[in-house]
């Protein structure tokens, strides 16, 4: 496995114009197949193809275009074997906003990384799976359903081994996929919780928003 670009921080990032970049998204697939070869760890890898077959599966259920699921998951850690100091390199070289103390939330930084390092290497990859690709680690307050379907098949795809996933990958097409969503999302801060770690402000205001909608919604019942 090659180590992706980490040097001159100035220069644009390698990839392709949109003139000889692939077009459709089964060209997009199957070239960054072969290039997450030289980007990813192989579990990693193995990884990101599991949660591609994941989310087309999820999408097939929940009537999402299966295509951009596929790709998104396939894409989601494009930028994950950086290590923290890099990943924050990369943050502020795409202007990419950073709280006070970046160093708690580095690891974080891939999904929004990733995103505009996507976009770059294929500029005829839609915003729509872009987008799910910067949102599946910290998520946001107005997740589309592509994003929801991207966050939880990267949480709940078979190689990850924890026991509490059991339950959710039994929810997974058996409740509407906002309340599947929700239920990953507090186990993921509940994970944090107990290891006492940091918690990124914006999974803050995301849990405040949909427990809100929640609350307003038993008052309407």
């Amino acid at each position: 496995m090659q180590r992706p670009d980490n040097n001159n921080k100035g220069a644009p990032l390698p990839g392709q114009n949109a003139q000889n970049a692939p077009q459709s998204l089964g060209e997009i697939y199957d070239d960054a197949r072969v290039k997450l070869e030289g980007r990813l760890t192989q579990y990693r890898l193995l990884h990101s193809l599991s949660v591609a077959d994941i989310a087309d599966l999820m999408a097939n259920v929940y009537e999402v275009d299966p295509e951009y699921a596929r790709l998104a998951g396939l894409l989601h850690d494009w930028d994950k074997n950086y290590t923290d100091e890099e990943l924050v390199g990369r943050a502020e070289r795409f202007n990419i906003e950073l709280p006070d103390d970046p160093r708690n939330m580095a690891a974080l930084l891939h999904a929004q990384t990733g995103a505009c390092a996507v976009a770059q290497e294929y500029p005829n990859v839609p915003p729509e799976i872009l987008q799910a690709i910067s949102r599946h680690t910290s998520a946001a307050t107005d997740m589309s359903e592509l994003d929801m379907i991207i966050y939880v098949a990267d949480m709940i795809e078979p190689l990850r081994s924890a026991p509490s996933l059991q339950l959710l990958r039994s929810l997974a097409g058996n409740v509407p996929l906002e309340e599947l969503f929700i239920k990953c999302f507090q186990s993921t801060l509940e994970h944090l919780i107990r290891r006492h770690r940091y918690i990124h402000p914006g999974s803050v205001a995301v849990w405040n928003a949909y427990a809100a909608k929640e609350h307003a919604q038993k008052r309407k019942g």
